[in-house]
């Protein structure tokens, strides 16, 4: 499924049915979204449910089209060049949070075929009107360049969003946009895009490596640079502050401690440390781009036998199809360092993080006698549905084996900080899942213990008012569990997923902890916005000793994450956070979720505020930077298509793409790195 959304003007709370949006949006199973797909919907939220408001439209290139959305108290109304194309009664309730112009979410910025032309929105709320202009003025870049961006045809993505903060929604609102549609241009009247160093061919700066002397000359620039900074003096090996002027216990493991209010992740030496790593190092092989179907894209390929058949591979995600994908990064490595680059790259990882000040590694990397996190799975392990069934004692058993197989061998190694279970939606209950499950002609455990608690909490433990309720010939409990049960409420639904999440991240940490008492536990790294309620967050804070969550934004706390931090009152690590040096799409890189910045520079001066807002943050304990090297500009997949790019491709890496540091942006992070035990020090002291 390919999904695309573009929200003209939208302020809303989905779970809690207010506010308002009105959007663009396609769904197709195709690989790129069409115009006779594309649909206008308005929605509108009365604090009980929503309406849609969402007209037959056929959508025409070439036309200039106006449209209108009204929201009174007691109806909407949506018209299209001043006539009348749907209305619907009910009321309206307000959401709180800012109001956004001109927004394509993450979640839903599939290819289209189409792209939006600039235009301007008026926006009507209580008799006062203010103009806000959506696309902003036309990058100034070759068309082979704009392919490599086509979401941002529609308008302002990310950093281009227009926030509106101070805008209070009073009735009536009244949007008003003039918009064209037009297609976008054939990529392939381009090709080939990519030269032999993974570059765009089109794309002109002053670091393009351009001859493999190109790269060796860098690499022995950075050795010099690497030597002239040196490994800062006043941290352990393990990223501890020497000189906070306290110690806590020597352990040989990483722990947690809370001093004057301010919470501290410990070093195995008994340092304090605010920990700043990167995830993803060293990257020697990994990011693949797929190349099947698609090889007109890349000028040279390298041969797949010899001394380059190590950098291709087929299925890297598990996608059965024989879909083959290559890593030029690989190749450009194996150009700079020789026949040992491998080893080299290693190495060089290591010492590039001590050098910039950082502890070290974050998730999903590996680099010797360097702290890093690893991430546990549960590969193997049979679902119910989505997940185990840690209800079923076999499953439970089966379950807690291969977790002690992936822990054990690592129960005494002080470089773990600590472990997690998955990652971001991956450990989530859903609502989906649980109406699997209680749709089974079955009574699986998990299905048993979720009516059983819906009975204790709801019902007082009366068997039949449930069954009347869910409309069941059901006598007694064991009738009520191998039922087909397609009937139950939302609400209900609701009471017993949360029951589902809660028992089975109790689990996981009561089984990681029971298996490894050494290392600290950080949960599944939970992704707000991700999820089905935002009480997942407050769940999950009940069942890990640092609550791991991953967010992108500009800043370090804004809503939500100020609020559940407020509530939680947990100690926590962001898992991941990046700011992409996008210079405008001047290089071919894709924007990155709405932290795009123009330049390294840039890139820099938000790490530093970000880092510097987290490390005066009572409750964190440190951040981790997604990711070391920047993706392919064809794409890091999964699949195979005729298209430019396949999956995410943006610079958000602290090296590029040819293993050049991005230097005015490492040397800002290095600085703020060294400050940052600083900043919690005496943010510590003031809050005495």
């Amino acid at each position: 499924m390919t999904a695309h959304r573009f929200f003209f003007a939208s302020q809303f709370h989905w779970e809690q049915n207010k506010g308002f949006y009105l959007s663009f949006e396609n769904n197709t199973e195709e690989s790129i979204c069409r115009l006779h797909t594309l649909q206008l919907i308005l929605g509108v939220g009365d604090g009980k449910g929503w309406r849609f408001l969402s007209p037959r439209l056929k959508w025409e290139t070439g036309t200039r089209y106006h449209v209108r959305a009204e929201i009174q108290h007691d109806a909407a109304s949506l018209w299209l060049d001043g006539k009348l194309v749907d209305l619907k009664p009910g009321g309206f309730v307000t959401a709180e949070g800012g109001l956004v112009v001109g927004e394509v979410p993450h979640w839903a910025s599939g290819q289209t075929e189409y792209h939006l032309a600039p235009c301007e929105l008026r926006l009507t709320c209580g008799g006062r009107t203010t103009s806000y202009p959506i696309g902003g003025p036309r990058l100034r870049l070759s068309e082979p360049l704009l392919l490599f961006n086509p979401h941002h045809f529609w308008g302002p993505e990310g950093r281009w969003a227009t926030h509106i903060v101070d805008v209070s929604v009073v009735l009536p609102v009244v949007i008003e946009v003039s918009f064209e549609l037009r297609l976008i241009p054939d990529w392939r009247r381009h090709v080939p895009y990519i030269d032999r160093y993974g570059q765009c061919r089109y794309a002109h700066f002053e670091h393009k490596v351009r001859s493999d002397d190109d790269l060796r000359r860098q690499w022995q620039q950075e050795q010099r640079i690497l030597s002239s900074w040196g490994t800062p003096p006043d941290f352990d090996q393990y990223g501890g502050y020497q000189r906070a002027g306290w110690r806590a216990e020597r352990t040989g493991f990483y722990r947690l401690q809370q001093r004057d209010g301010y919470w501290w992740l410990i070093t195995p030496e008994g340092n304090p440390c605010f920990y700043m790593g990167v995830c993803s190092v060293p990257m020697d092989l990994w990011e693949y781009t797929p190349v099947s179907e698609r090889e007109e894209v890349f000028e040279w390929l390298p041969p797949q036998d010899g001394e380059y058949a190590g950098v291709w591979a087929t299925d890297v995600w598990g996608e059965g199809q024989g879909t083959r994908y290559v890593s030029l990064h690989a190749v450009n490595l194996m150009r700079r360092f020789g026949k040992d680059w491998r080893q080299t790259t290693f190495d060089l990882a290591r010492r590039r993080l001590r050098t910039w000040a950082f502890a070290g590694v974050g998730k999903w990397g590996y680099v010797a006698d360097t702290p890093y996190y690893p991430v546990l799975n549960r590969n193997g392990v049979p679902n119910l549905a989505e997940h185990p069934d840690i209800f079923d004692p076999e499953v439970a058993r089966r379950f807690e084996q291969h977790l002690r197989n992936q822990i054990a061998p690592q129960r005494q190694n002080s470089w773990v900080v600590g472990w997690s279970v998955g990652n971001e939606e991956s450990e989530l209950i859903r609502r989906r899942e649980v109406r699997q499950i209680l749709a089974m002609p079955a009574a699986p455990p998990a299905k048993r213990a979720m009516i059983e608690h819906l009975l204790r909490s709801r019902y007082n433990g009366n068997v039949r008012r449930l069954a009347e309720a869910w409309n069941l010939a059901a006598h007694n409990l064991e009738d009520l569990c191998r039922a087909s049960i397609t009937v139950a409420p939302d609400d209900e639904v609701e009471t017993m997923r949360l029951f589902y999440l809660d028992k089975y991240h109790e689990w996981l940490y009561r089984t990681v902890k029971r298996i490894d008492h050494n290392h600290l536990y950080f949960g599944s790294w939970i992704y707000p916005y991700a999820w089905d309620s935002e009480q997942d967050w407050f769940v999950l804070a009940r069942h890990c000793d640092v609550l791991g969550y991953d967010y992108y934004h500009l800043f370090f706390s804004p809503e939500p994450i100020t609020r559940l931090l407020q509530r939680t009152q947990r100690p926590v690590l962001c898992g991941e956070f990046t700011f992409a040096t996008w210079e405008d799409g001047r290089r071919g890189y894709g924007a990155f979720m709405g932290c795009s910045a123009k330049d390294e520079r840039e890139a820099g001066e938000w790490y530093t505020r970000w880092v510097r807002d987290a490390a005066q943050n009572p409750l964190c304990v440190g951040g981790l930077w997604f990711q070391y090297r920047d993706q392919p500009l064809t794409g890091r997949g999964p699949g195979r298509d005729k298209k430019l790019f396949i999956g995410e491709h943006s610079p958000i890496g602290i090296v590029e793409f040819t293993d050049r540091p991005k230097w005015e942006l490492v040397r800002l992070m290095r600085e703020a790195n060294l400050q940052s035990p600083r900043w919690r020090l005496q943010a510590m002291r003031q809050g005495r």
